[in-house]
Formats: structure tokens, sequence, C-alpha cells
């Protein structure tokens, strides 16, 4: 059968929506502003469409120009302020995070999958001056940290060796090297204890205790954590921690379907 022209029309809508988003996310996995060549190659779009489509996103102000160097604008603000306050999940997690800060004293975060990232939606920091601040929206590895190994625990195995195939050896911060027979063992323990720890591995001096929170019929919607100093958080509250992150992660299923 003939293609017809709106057929045509809408594949090449979709196609400038594709390409737009793809130059959104590059400027922000960038964090810096990007000359045209730079964001060009990132994007893999033609210079003169990459320029045509920046300057439509900056008449509405979700593109920042200035001195040839583009970044976000502040028009992207109302969007994600628009997503905290409407994302059911966010807003299920967040007086559950505030009252796991209240039992561990320290800063508790929601991690969402993104792709072969981890991304952190909410967050209640922990109020000792001494603690790990962490950015809402911050975009980080899905094989590292705690969150990475509830994330990985959950993929098929197929789906988990092939990437383990794709990054090779894993190298955390504290020197421990992980092949993809070790790192296939810590996530079977991880799915049979529930939850998972990471001592010095993303940056030296930081320990995380994360737990799965899970729907009953679609399985992971994401992972809940505690992160803090080494320094507090030592071997001997572990099992604490885990507890509480684990009864965080069931609350915030319940609330999450509930609502």
């Amino acid at each position: 059968m003939a293609e017809t022209s709106t057929t045509v029309k809408q594949d090449g809508s979709v196609r400038i929506v594709d390409r737009i988003v793809d130059l959104l996310m590059v400027l922000e996995k960038a964090e810096q502003p990007l000359g045209l060549a730079e964001i060009s190659r990132a994007s893999d779009i033609h210079k003169a469409t990459a320029q045509r489509l920046l300057t439509a996103l900056e008449r509405r102000e979700l593109v920042r120009k200035d001195r040839g160097f583009y970044q976000l604008g502040a028009g992207i603000l109302p969007l994600a302020r628009a997503f905290l306050s409407g994302n059911r999940l966010s807003k299920s997690a967040l007086p559950i995070l505030e009252e796991l800060v209240a039992n561990t004293g320290e800063t508790a975060s929601i991690y969402v999958r993104q792709a072969m990232e981890r991304v952190i939606v909410q967050r209640v920091e922990s109020p000792s001056p001494l603690r790990f601040v962490v950015r809402i929206g911050e975009r980080l590895p899905i094989y590292s940290g705690s969150t990475g190994q509830v994330f990985c625990a959950s993929m098929p195995r197929e789906e988990i060796e092939k990437l383990l195939d794709r990054i090779g050896d894993i190298r955390y911060a504290n020197g421990t090297v992980l092949n993809k027979k070790k790192m296939l063992a810590r996530l079977d323990q991880v799915r049979r204890q529930g939850f998972a720890v990471s001592i010095d591995e993303r940056l030296l001096g930081i320990t995380s205790v994360a737990a799965p929170v899970v729907h009953p019929e679609t399985g992971l919607i994401a992972a809940v954590v505690v992160t803090g100093p080494s320094s507090r958080l030592t071997s001997d509250r572990i099992p604490q921690l885990s507890d509480e992150v684990q009864h965080a992660a069931r609350e915030i299923a319940e609330r999450y379907c509930r609502g």
C-alpha cells in the first residue's frame, strides 16, 4: 500500500520530536554550556538542523544561549516542579522518606530506573551537618551503588549478562574489582536477602543501604536508600539500617498502590 502524505508528515514530526529530546538530553548530561559543534556531534544531528531546533527551544526558554554556548534554560524548572508535585511515586515516597530520616539520621532517597541508568526522583536530607548531599534528577550508572545493585538484581539473567559483558570488570573507588562471575554472585545475594549494601564503592567515605520497592503485579518500581558517611554507617549498623530501609520500601509500595 502506498505511503500517504499524512503518514509521511507524522513520521517526520516524530523524528523532529526525537531530535529535540536528543538535544535536551545532551545538554542535561553535559551539565555545562556546549558549543553548537559539540552538540551536533553528541546528538548526531546536522549542525544546521541542531541550530534551528535550538533556536526554537530558546524561544520557549527551554534552552539558553550565551556567547555562542548553549545550556538548559529556566523554562525547564517548571517542568521539573510539575513532575515532583504530580508524580505519584514521588508523593507517595516523601512522608516515608521523612520517617526514614527520623529513624536513621541519614539522607533517604528514592531512585527509578531509566534505561541503563538510575535517576533520583525524591530525597530528604539528613539533619546532620556531615551528610551526603544528592541532587534530585541526578543520573548514575545502573551497575554502581546499592540502588544499582537493586536494579541489576531485578533484571532478567540475559539482560544483566549482556550489560556485564559490555562494561567488563567493575572497578570501585575503594579498589575492589568485580568481574562478571563475582557480580552475578553478588546480585544473587541481593535477591536472597532483600537489600543491598555499598561501602566506599562509588565514592570513598560513603556507605549506602538500599531495598527494592515492588508492585505486587508489575514488579520493581523503584529503589529506596539511606546514604551517609562510612564513619557513621558502620558495619554494626547495617542490620538495623537494612530493616529500616526494607520497611520503608514496603510502605512506599503500599501507598503507591493505594494512590
